[in-house]
């Protein structure tokens, strides 16, 4: 008979739908939980981790003015040169011709095959198993789990 375990907080998947694998370009949005900051020619990127990039005219550095947000589900990454702005997207890396920001025009995709089925979960936590066959995951959301099989290191 298997002992039974105290539940423990931990994370569930939050799997992605088709909508998630749209980029968009969008009205500014809040930062919430920065990452990576490019600045290019006179503009300021700043990754906003696991939803896209904001961008900002950096035309007057000591005054950046918000110009929109690129909506880029499970995004951790992105590397720009020459117009064409790179990032991670649903298990590819994108890439995407951005000259003044107004547009995007999608050019090229590879698919990444040691992606890690999408958002890794928070580090140092138990979490519910990924099932692959459920898609992509985009997020997790905190809950009490039974008897976790998964731990992030």
């Amino acid at each position: 008979m298997e002992e039974k375990k105290e539940p423990v907080s931990g994370y569930i998947p939050i799997y992605g739908s088709v909508l998630a694998k749209q980029i968009k370009l969008l009205d500014n949005q809040v930062i919430q939980k920065p990452g990576k900051i490019y600045t290019y020619g006179s503009y300021l990127l700043i990754n906003e981790i696991n939803r896209g990039i904001h961008v900002y005219n950096n035309a007057d550095p000591s005054n950046p003015r918000p110009k929109g947000f690129i909506e880029i589900v499970g995004n951790t990454d992105m590397a720009i040169k020459d117009d064409v702005l790179y990032v991670n997207h649903m298990g590819n890396l994108v890439s995407l011709k951005v000259a003044d920001f107004e547009t995007l025009e999608k050019t090229g995709e590879l698919k990444i095959s040691n992606w890690f089925l999408g958002v890794p979960p928070p580090s140092q936590s138990y979490f519910e198993c990924i099932v692959p066959e459920n898609g992509l995951v985009i997020g997790w959301k905190q809950e009490t789990l039974q008897n976790p099989a998964c731990y992030a290191f």
